[in-house]
């Protein structure tokens, strides 16, 4: 090589890393990871030295060039599915195979979601559009359903309108708006915390330094960043949680290795490993990433070569958000690729670490069980919004709002996996539960596992009047006896005549631990009423 030319070539290829790097840094997208930048530092060199040589007519260049390039695809195709295909398979980890009963608690009725997204964001806007002006001066970010001291909500900032918004008001929004996932008359503006004014500073609708992936960047340029969650912690104080990412297999794949948690206020920025997050983290496991990783773990059982479809797995369409003794799981059914209607069984997926379990089950898949749902109220026109996966009698259950035209709840619905044809629907979620537990032992399905009906007799020590969802539920109280028993007015007109000191007698399947048992019978015997049933 003359080494005038060389000179010149080292020049060129420097200058062209320099301003490449300057408009990734600008960008924020300057990452100072070899494995994730190995891309664009090859991608620049062979360009560079293809072009050097090709002008020159100089043949050395161009076969540096070709054989950098094709040694990069040689690596690139050895660490793709074609060849690692069970590090990709991999990915998901260890997947334990458990038993549904064992794993999965029973759940509180009350403390279901009812509101889903949809309906959730028309609350908030609802509640936004009450304060005059403030409607055009903001708007709601991306809501996150989050557990905030064992309530389920959704939480959103609120984000600026415009360039002109923000830049009148570059100190921040005035707070974040936060919906109960259980009542949708539990809406709630924040604007102070600690008696002090919120200021959300740090957004997606902010410009500049105060620009949300800009900050975080120049907090952490060692890592890719995806999935910005806004979370509270448990003194409601407004954070981001920002994914931070590496490579997975060689220089291919996305894998989250912990999380750059970023005060939506000040910026203080924290980094913290997938093993020592903050314990009112909920997730930082991208769900396209979970998804991903669930299907490559179910096809690529043999490899990429499989193409008689041996054994191969598939998710389901959809991925929902449940919440098992504390804990938030990615829920997605498991279905043999070719089959449109039936599981194989289910994933839950521990939004924090990633650990994954399968629950081996044979049943409906969602989009079944939604189809189940709509067709019990079929001369409604309601819609089944996507499956929330709860444990009723140690069945599998999905548990699902039925929805109008209009995007408003109208009745509840409760499908069995295992056999989606036995369904309870209700106007409340006690109608609901006590049309779906009568449906259960109605049909074939086994319930030696889960609790029989029990009878309880004895005389009120107290009664109560309740108004849930417009529906009255009187909470009875039995002498000698810890529980609180709730009786709907749908289930017996009875117990509003009823007053301290009579003896009653009520039927109740138990169901999990909760002092409040629903009843799905009662008698009043002092008034002389014979039992029906």
């Amino acid at each position: 090589m003359n080494n005038r030319n060389f000179i010149r070539y080292l020049k060129i290829l420097f200058s062209a890393y320099l301003i490449i790097g300057l408009i990734l840094l600008f960008s924020s997208s300057l990452i100072l990871d070899i494995s994730l930048s190995a891309g664009t530092i090859v991608g620049i060199f062979v360009i560079c030295t293809l072009a050097y040589g090709i002008l020159l007519r100089r043949k050395e260049y161009i076969i540096t060039a070709s054989s950098v390039a094709a040694l990069y695809i040689a690596i690139f195709i050895f660490y793709s599915p074609l060849i690692s295909y069970n590090a990709h398979r991999n990915l998901i980890g260890s997947i334990d195979e458990v038993d549904f009963s064992s794993q999965i608690e029973y759940m509180d009725i009350n403390q279901l979601p009812t509101i889903d997204k949809e309906l959730a964001y028309k609350l908030a806007d609802k509640k936004l559009g009450e304060i005059t002006s403030l409607g055009s001066q903001v708007t709601i970010g991306e809501l996150n359903l989050q557990s905030v001291n064992g309530q389920l909500c959704y939480v959103a900032p609120l984000e600026h309108s415009s360039f002109l918004k923000w830049f009148t008001n570059r100190e921040g929004t005035i707070g974040y708006i936060k919906v109960s996932a259980t009542n949708q008359n539990d809406v709630e503006l924040v604007t102070k915390l600690d008696g002090n004014d919120i200021k959300l500073k740090y957004l997606n609708s902010a410009y500049f330094f105060s620009d949300l992936s800009r900050a975080a960047y120049f907090k952490d340029m060692k890592a890719g960043h995806t999935d910005y969650t806004f979370e509270l912690d448990d003194t409601g104080r407004p954070y981001w949680v920002i994914t931070r990412y590496d490579t997975g297999v060689g220089i291919i794949e996305a894998k989250a290795i912990g999380a750059l948690v970023m005060d939506a206020q000040t910026g203080n920025s924290v980094i913290y490993d997938i093993n020592n997050l903050p314990s009112w983290v909920d997730r930082i496991q991208p769900k396209q990433y979970i998804n991903r990783y669930i299907n490559k773990w179910g096809e690529l059982v043999h490899g990429v070569l499989n193409f008689t479809d041996k054994d191969k797995l598939k998710s389901t369409n959809g991925m929902n958000i449940i919440y098992n003794k504390g804990t938030c799981y990615y829920y997605t059914g498991i279905t043999s690729v070719g089959s449109d209607e039936s599981l194989v069984g289910f994933t839950l997926t521990n939004t924090r670490n990633g650990e994954t379990k399968l629950y081996k089950t044979a049943g409906a898949t969602e989009e079944a069980g939604m189809r189940s749902a709509e067709g019990k109220v079929q001369q409604y026109g309601y819609k089944a919004t996507f499956p929330y996966l709860i444990n009723i009698q140690n069945e599998p259950t999905y548990f699902m709002t039925l929805k109008d035209s209009n995007g408003l709840v109208k009745q509840y619905s409760m499908v069995n996996v295992k056999n989606y044809n036995t369904v309870g629907v209700g106007d409340t979620l006690q109608a609901t539960l006590n049309k779906y537990l009568e449906g259960l032992t109605n049909t074939n399905i086994s319930l030696e596992s889960g609790n029989q009906e029990e009878v309880v007799e004895g005389e009120v020590e107290r009664i109560g009047l309740v108004i849930k969802e417009g529906e009255s539920i009187y909470d009875v109280k039995i002498k000698n006896n810890p529980n609180i028993f709730s009786v709907s007015t749908e289930t017996s007109r009875e117990v509003a005549l009823t007053k301290v000191g009579d003896s009653v007698k009520m039927k109740f399947i138990r169901v999990g631990d909760n002092k409040y048992i629903i009843t799905n019978s009662f008698v009043n015997i002092s008034s002389g009423v014979t039992e029906n049933n």
